[in-house]
């Protein structure tokens, strides 16, 4: 984050690791080679409240998780088919910084619109009860 402590959405060389909870239960479908992924989230009730489509690449695995170059633009797809296009401003503000390819980006997502992958199956589910929370990695929040 800033120092004034609002949250970066374009990368600078001036921050500082802060805290930031995400609400709301969601699950991340995140397919080997694929520039996207697709987030199935639930309402406190459960039920379906929208699918999240988030661009991204360079997406590999770490010993602490996983990680990934976020690519701005995502889409929200709403349970009744309605499409919602966020984040082309900073989109558009990378691209101008030369931090992606804005066009490779949008055709991205044309594609997951052409091929519309909703529902993904995963609607219903829902973890095992008796799972426990893991715990994070020693050296998690380690800056380099």
């Amino acid at each position: 984050m800033r120092a004034d402590g609002s949250e970066i959405r374009i990368p600078t060389t001036e921050w500082r690791l802060a805290d930031r909870v995400a609400g709301g239960d969601g699950l991340g479908l995140v397919r080997p080679g694929a520039a996207h992924s697709i987030w199935v989230n639930w309402d406190e009730h459960g039920t379906l409240a929208y699918w999240y489509v988030n661009f991204e690449r360079d997406v590999r695995r770490t010993a602490l998780g996983v990680d990934f170059v976020d690519e701005k633009l995502d889409l929200v797809i709403r349970p009744d088919g309605e499409v919602v296009w966020k984040d082309n401003d900073e989109l558009a503000e990378a691209a101008a910084l030369g931090l992606l390819d804005a066009d490779a980006v949008r055709a991205e997502a044309e594609q997951v619109l052409e091929e519309w992958p909703f529902p993904t199956g995963w609607e219903e589910w829902s973890p095992d009860p008796a799972w426990q929370l893991p715990a994070l990695p020693e050296g998690w929040d380690h800056v380099e």
